[in-house]
C-alpha cells in the first residue's frame, strides 16, 4: 500500500475524492457525470485511489443508535520512551477507536465508547491500570457529540488549483 501526496493527485482524484465525501455511495456512472470522464475512467481513479490507501470508503455509524452510551476521551501522560508502547496497547482494545500522540498537556489522547458507565469503570480499574508506563490520565465524559467529520475536502470548498 503506497500513499500518495497532494503533488501526486491530480485534479480529477481530488473531485473524485470531494464527491466521495459527500455521499460515498455513489455509483461510478454518477462520479463520472460529476467530475467530467467517462465510467471507465473514474471507475480506474476510484480503484487507485483505494488500492493506494489515499481513500476507503466506510459507513461511519452513530454510536447511540448501536448501544454505545458512554463516550470518553482520555488525555494520557507517560514516562518518557513509553508513548510508543502505550500507544500500541490502547489501540489494541476494542472500545478505543482513535488513539493519537499528541504534544501539549497530553502525550497521548484516546477515544472511546462503551455500553454502559460500568464498562468505562472496569476499563479503567482493570485494563488501563495494568498498562506499564502511565503517569497520569485524565478521563472527559462526552455528553453530546456535536459534529463528527470526516469530509476533508468538501467542508473546506478545497479547489485543486490553491
Amino acid at each position: 500500500m503506497k500513499t500518495d501526496t497532494l503533488d501526486n493527485l491530480d485534479e480529477m482524484d481530488l473531485m473524485l475524492i470531494t464527491e466521495l465525501e459527500v455521499d460515498g455511495r455513489q455509483t461510478n456512472t454518477d462520479l463520472a457525470k460529476k467530475i467530467g470522464t467517462s465510467k471507465a475512467t473514474a471507475r480506474r481513479k476510484l480503484r487507485r485511489l483505494l488500492d493506494d490507501g489515499i481513500i476507503k470508503v466506510v459507513a461511519v455509524a452513530s454510536p447511540p443508535a448501536l448501544g454505545y452510551r458512554t463516550v470518553a476521551t482520555m488525555g494520557i501522560n507517560v514516562r518518557p520512551g513509553d508513548v510508543d508502547a502505550v500507544v500500541d496497547k490502547l489501540a489494541a482494545y476494542k472500545n478505543v477507536h482513535f488513539v493519537i500522540i499528541s504534544t501539549g498537556r497530553y502525550d497521548i489522547i484516546a477515544w472511546m465508547m462503551f455500553r454502559e458507565p460500568e464498562d468505562l469503570s472496569n476499563f479503567l480499574r482493570k485494563e488501563l491500570g495494568n498498562i506499564e508506563g502511565l503517569t497520569s490520565v485524565e478521563t472527559m465524559i462526552n455528553l453530546k457529540i456535536t459534529k463528527a467529520s470526516f469530509t476533508y475536502l468538501a467542508s473546506t470548498n478545497f479547489s485543486p488549483q490553491e
